[in-house]
């Protein structure tokens, strides 16, 4: 836990203080609070204290990266946020009816002259990072099965390599995640007016002024603690599937989480004020508005999660394919999988 908190610290220390969506304090409380409420039919190894640390020092990693250089800046950075219109679509593309990956997204805009580097690409990463997430589980479940069930000790020792390799990717694929899915409870990260209506109808006569960063890290990191935050969260509310979820039903997933977060825009901006004031001194309305979008972070985290690790029996894992719960009933040699 030592190694973790000094990690911490010296990232901190060393990060540039306006990089961060949320503000470094507001990822680290989103990844730390899903982490210390994992439920408890989520294998052991990701709800450790020392788990907990890595998924939260993981957590702002994203932004930590910014300025990685010209290339890397321009094709990552549109994937933490998205530009959502006053008509609930990202340039004609409904929130919920996105094309089932980024090239067919980007196809899509290409209508509307449009692309994912223009618009924002934030449903794809937490997509992405959900079935990636996924499949950790499910190599995670059969390297377990195999370090328990293999017919030598041999075998077995080399499943629990592989198990243990696999536990680090894990825990390293979920808190890099995590940064996404708390980008996407972050108001002013899904809609057009990221930073100040800008140049859109406004009979409200909302803000010109730049709030971004005055809401996101100013105000949190002054005014919002992680008790204030765990006090908004909410009891879980994934069901276990009785099948691999679809493409669709990611889809719906994301899009309902995402159209919940640009709901809370124009809320956002009546507590900010006409000069844009409402966020740079505590209210009790901002705090507790603050403190709600975090915990849907936390929470969608925490959920999120749990249905990757529910949802992974149902995948394939190797070359050829094989079910995973083929492996686990044992209709697989293991000897096929040991490599």
């Amino acid at each position: 836990m030592r190694r973790y908190a000094a990690l911490a610290l010296l990232l901190a220390l060393t990060s540039p203080a306006n990089a961060f969506a949320w503000g470094m304090q507001g990822h680290t409380m989103i990844s730390r609070l899903a982490a210390q409420n994992f439920p408890a039919d989520m294998p052991a190894f990701v709800r450790t204290a020392t788990a907990a640390n890595e998924i939260a020092t993981l957590g702002p990693e994203e932004d930590r990266l910014k300025g990685s250089g010209a290339s890397w800046d321009a094709d990552n950075d549109p994937g933490h946020y998205l530009n959502v219109a006053d008509d609930g679509t990202i340039d004609g593309v409904s929130l919920h009816a996105l094309p089932e990956s980024m090239k067919a997204y980007a196809l899509a805009l290409e209508q509307r002259h449009a692309t994912p580097w223009s618009v924002g690409y934030l449903p794809y990463s937490i997509l992405d990072g959900f079935e990636q997430l996924r499949q950790d589980f499910a190599l995670w479940r059969v390297y377990n099965y195999g370090a328990q069930h293999a017919s030598t000790a041999a075998m077995r020792a080399q499943f629990g390599v592989a198990r243990r390799l696999r536990e680090i990717l894990t825990l390293r694929d979920l808190g890099v995640w995590s940064h996404f899915i708390a980008d996407g409870s972050q108001p002013l990260h899904v809609t057009v007016h990221f930073n100040g209506w800008g140049r859109y109808p406004d009979p409200q006569a909302y803000t010109q002024a730049p709030i971004h960063s005055v809401f996101e890290s100013d105000f949190v990191d002054r005014y919002v603690s992680a008790r204030d935050v765990r006090a908004q969260m909410r009891p879980e509310q994934i069901a276990s599937p009785a099948r691999l979820l679809s493409q669709s039903d990611l889809d719906a997933l994301v899009a309902t989480y995402l159209e919940g977060t640009a709901s809370a825009m124009v809320p956002l901006y009546r507590i900010a004020g006409p000069t844009g004031a409402g966020f740079k001194a505590y209210s009790a309305q901002a705090a507790d508005f603050a403190a709600r979008q975090l915990a849907r972070g936390a929470d969608e985290l925490r959920d999120l999660s749990d249905l990757a690790w529910r949802d992974s029996p149902y995948v394939s894992v190797g070359y050829p394919y094989h079910p995973v719960l083929d492996i686990l009933r044992g209709k697989v040699p293991l000897s096929t999988l040991a490599n």
